[in-house]
């Protein structure tokens, strides 16, 4: 098997420059293909309709985002919940009795998913993590999960499932959920 990658390097958000790394197996000939393709904008995503490339927009995507799920949801709604459940992850462990420690480890975790979604860390707090996730930590409340990487966690299917029901569970009523516990420190 041949191991391949491809690398983005372009400016994101209020021009900030991002590095991205493709690996997936099933992406990397996707992507690659549309890298070569002739024709077209040099914007990355677009399809063929007929002879000519059609850039696709933001527009489109949450069009097909609404016709999918059949209600009134968007790409931010996507990037939203992927934000929370990072930031539910970045805090997991045992919670420090300090208020202090507590804002630290929000604050850090913050910082991470930042950068994962190169935005800045106050646009973050305020636009994309959900802040019960912070509200239960400042309570005691985490998901419970096994002892692993973050990665290797949210790469596998299965433990990534867990790991979103673990969120669900946490925003909406965490004293019922087997997914959610209370390490508070001794």
């Amino acid at each position: 098997m041949t191991w391949a990658a491809i690398h983005f390097d372009y400016p994101g958000r209020s021009n900030q420059r991002r590095k991205q790394l493709i690996t997936d197996a099933q992406i990397v000939p996707v992507v690659s293909a549309l890298k070569k393709r002739r024709g077209g904008s040099p914007d990355l995503l677009a399809y063929r309709e007929g002879r000519r490339w059609v850039d696709v927009t933001s527009a489109d995507v949450n069009d097909y985002v609404k016709r999918a799920t059949a209600g009134e949801f968007s790409a931010k709604d996507f990037r939203t919940w992927h934000a929370t459940v990072f930031a539910a992850v970045a805090v997991v462990g045992e919670v420090p009795k300090s208020k202090t420690a507590r804002k630290r480890r929000i604050n850090d975790a913050v910082k991470g998913v930042a950068f994962f979604l190169g935005n800045t860390p106050a646009v973050c707090r305020a636009s994309y993590i959900d802040p019960r996730v912070f509200d239960r930590f400042d309570s005691g409340w985490t998901i419970a999960l096994p002892k692993r990487s973050g990665d290797e966690l949210l790469g596998n299917e299965t433990s990534r499932h867990r790991v979103e029901k673990a969120v669900s569970d946490l925003i909406s009523e965490p004293r019922e959920s087997p997914l959610v516990e209370r390490p508070l420190a001794a």
